[in-house]
């Protein structure tokens, strides 16, 4: 497969993880440090240089090193909600 074939194909959610995960490697190899992410990745939010586009990207750079340590936070959050939910609901109360 050539290069342009590579290109033009469809990026999977696992995929587009794997080349994240590679980037915040290559990152660390060249001592690239997150602030210069997040700032680049700022840059290309369709309000650069708002609270907002520094906000999500640092954000994604958070989970992504999240995910590269195992670290599953959503899984967790949806865990303790459904646990705390069926706690209320085996003391007779409904949500």
């Amino acid at each position: 497969m050539s290069k342009d074939e590579k290109k033009n194909r469809t990026l999977t959610q696992q995929g587009a993880f794997r080349k994240d995960r590679n980037a915040m490697n290559r990152a660390e190899k060249n001592e690239i440090n997150d602030g210069e992410i997040i700032n680049q990745m700022a840059l290309t939010h369709s309000n650069p240089n708002s609270a907002q586009a520094y906000s999500e990207a640092s954000g994604a750079v958070i989970h992504v090193r999240g995910n590269m340590n195992k670290e599953t936070p959503i899984s967790d959050a949806v865990d303790a909600i459904l646990a705390e939910r069926k706690a209320l609901n085996n003391n007779g109360r409904r949500n």
